[in-house]
């Protein structure tokens, strides 16, 4: 009977680890849960706006939630961590998450998800691949093709101002 009863527990204390190294966020907009980090992957559960969540797993550009019995991945420009700030900062709120909108929510459709999972560590070891700049190389064309190309699509040159 002991064993029985160790046997279940023990699933118990694993989910109650695992749940207390989650940190605590709340979706942005309504939120589809994949089964995977992937966009094309099946929607398992899908998360109103202002959702109490538990982030639990990282993996570049996306997180995995856990919301009650659900559990899933979503991007990770789609949540906010609890502990994270509204207001404006000290420095004059020009923190990336304040220029970005990040932390309200309120971002328009220019953010783009640059995030790669890269650490300090692979950052510090990253190397030149040297085949991959020569085959960068061959995209280049000549002056002279390049108003071929646009003397065949009836290209018109203009003059375009400096931003200021």
């Amino acid at each position: 009977m002991r064993r029985l009863a160790f046997a279940s527990l023990v699933p118990v204390l694993g989910l109650a680890a695992w749940l207390a190294y989650a940190e605590p966020a709340v979706t942005i907009k309504v939120v589809d849960l994949k089964a995977q980090a992937a966009s094309d992957a099946k929607t398992v559960a899908s998360l109103p706006a202002n959702t109490t969540v538990d982030l639990v797993k990282r993996e570049g550009a996306w997180v995995q939630l856990a919301s009650g019995a659900d559990l899933g991945w979503t991007k990770l420009f789609d949540v906010r961590l609890a502990g994270a700030a509204t207001g404006p900062t000290k420095g004059g709120g020009n923190s990336l998450g304040q220029v970005l909108g990040l932390a309200s929510g309120n971002r328009g459709a220019s953010v783009t998800t640059g995030v790669r999972g890269l650490d300090e560590d692979m950052l510090r070891r990253a190397a030149p691949n040297a085949a991959e700049f020569n085959k960068l190389l061959t995209y280049a064309s000549t002056k002279e093709q390049a108003q071929a190309f646009s003397k065949t699509g009836n290209l018109q040159p203009r003059t375009v101002e400096w931003l200021k």
